[in-house]
């Protein structure tokens, strides 16, 4: 806000003196009584007086404090965070990214997609932890402002410098927690084209300093809450597995003698093809039966693991090439990508096989009754340490298929669970037992319309 003093001199040389407010681009004048005699001069004097603070600023950090104490929610937290920062400091975009520790990389966790200029802007970009421009927030532990930056930004390598651009960021923050660098945020330029000053700069390190640690408490309460559902999960499977043997047991002897029975009964009947053919579809019936018990008791206990080196990218590529004429047929793009060269750990080749020609066969199963484009995505990489000699690989299998329903994702490893008009429902559940028996884990993620995400872990000893 701007004070201008004004001063009018008349005719008669008397000198008044008036006040106006410059506020919001609006001249705001005392009343003033047209002096006598005419004007002679105008002097204005420009005084800038100190900026008013935001009027709603106190009641905003009030909000922004409460939604940190109350929201365990990650996904709501950050929504409600950029929704917060861009409302008290009027940036036209915030990107926030967080370390995936099974992978080591800063992903992105929400978009802010409330004008064109930023929607799909953030898509695809993710940060490692062994970036320099990580590297360089972790060691100043301070904010990075772009446009008085210059000799940093030239430091990094060009493809961290396009992403920077891609981002139209003008101001970095990292997110540190117990000095590790849990995330980023990046903010875009201010609406106002004004740039970040001092005072903003100080808020804005007080705001994500809290932040961080709400965040932190969020990923914390997530992850609780991912190993309960999987303990409770895995109880439950194995209940479910010793029933199932017990079951397949129980009905195969019977099944046994009925088979033998038919098949020796069915030589009666060469002579009447109607009859014939009768017998014929019963002996079918049992033999489907059969495996379908045989399914079962590979879920309830996996036939011991034959051992020996596989390269899974060799491994998953005459897995592609098995069903490269449905990948043909339903005009499928297949993108197969790692980021690690070495990809070899050890198991069972024949059932890891079974396992990724199940889970490609489902998506291209899911992607059938979608429009195109249709994609199936394939990636290999360097996961967490699992202890000193050990590490994960995680292999992430994403289709553009039409996803699975919040309330079936829990139950898609069941045995005999299935939403689709003819199938037996023990695919995921064979899988599973082959993962869990490789000392790995499965998990699959969906989205309704937007498609699914297997992704797997499993066990390499560190070279």
């Amino acid at each position: 806000m701007y004070k201008i003093i004004i001063f009018l001199l008349t005719m008669g040389k008397k000198l008044h003196k008036i006040f106006c407010e410059i506020k919001n681009n609006t001249y705001l004048c005392s009343p003033l009584n047209p002096p006598q005699g005419g004007l002679r001069g105008l002097i204005l004097l420009f005084m800038q007086t100190r900026k008013q603070p935001h009027p709603a600023l106190s009641q905003m950090l009030s909000e922004f404090n409460r939604s940190l104490m109350l929201i365990a929610d990650q996904t709501l937290l950050i929504g409600n965070f950029i929704s917060k920062i861009k409302q008290i400091f009027l940036v036209d975009n915030v990107f926030v990214f967080l370390l995936d520790e099974n992978t080591g990389k800063y992903k992105l966790q929400n978009q802010d997609t409330s004008s064109p200029l930023s929607r799909g802007q953030g898509a695809g970009i993710t940060f490692h932890s062994k970036n320099r421009l990580i590297h360089w927030l972790a060691v100043n532990d301070k904010e990075l402002l772009i446009p008085e930056s210059k000799d940093i930004i030239d430091y990094l390598p060009p493809e961290e410098q396009q992403k920077i651009i891609q981002l139209n960021a003008e101001l970095i923050f990292p997110l540190k927690v117990m000095n590790h660098i849990s995330g980023t945020v990046f903010l875009g330029k201010k609406t106002d084209g004004m740039p970040f000053n001092k005072d903003e700069i100080d808020l804005l390190t007080l705001i994500f300093n809290q932040a961080a640690f709400a965040i932190e408490h969020a990923s914390l309460y997530e992850l609780q809450k991912d190993r309960i559902r999987k303990m409770y999960r895995t109880d439950r499977l194995a209940t479910l597995g010793e029933l199932a043997a017990g079951a397949a047991h129980e009905i195969r002897n019977p099944l046994t003698a009925i088979r033998s029975t038919i098949q020796y009964l069915s030589k009666d009947f060469n002579n009447d093809p109607a009859k014939s053919e009768m017998m014929n579809e019963i002996i079918n019936e049992t033999e489907r039966i059969n495996k379908i018990l045989q399914g079962l008791l590979s879920f309830a206990r996996p036939t011991k693991l034959n051992i020996s080196e596989i390269h899974l990218k060799s491994l998953i590529n005459q897995v592609l090439m098995l069903i490269h004429s449905s990948i043909q047929k339903h005009h499928i793009d297949v993108q197969f990508e790692y980021f690690t060269e070495n990809t070899t750990i050890r198991g069972d080749m024949e059932q890891l096989k079974q396992v990724f020609l199940n889970i490609f066969l489902n998506a291209i199963e899911a992607m059938s009754e979608n429009s195109e484009p249709r994609s199936l995505i394939i990636s290999i990489e360097k996961g967490m340490a699992i202890d000193a000699g050990k590490h994960y690989l995680v292999i992430n299998i994403e289709d553009s298929g039409k996803g699975i329903e919040p309330k079936d994702l829990e139950n898609i490893f069941n045995p005999f669970f299935t939403t689709k008009e003819e199938g037996t429902g023990l695919g995921l559940a064979i899988s599973y037992g082959i993962i869990n028996s490789h000392e790995g884990e499965i998990e699959v993620t969906s989205e309704i319309e937007k498609g699914s995400c297997v992704r797997i872990k499993l066990p390499q000893i560190s070279i």
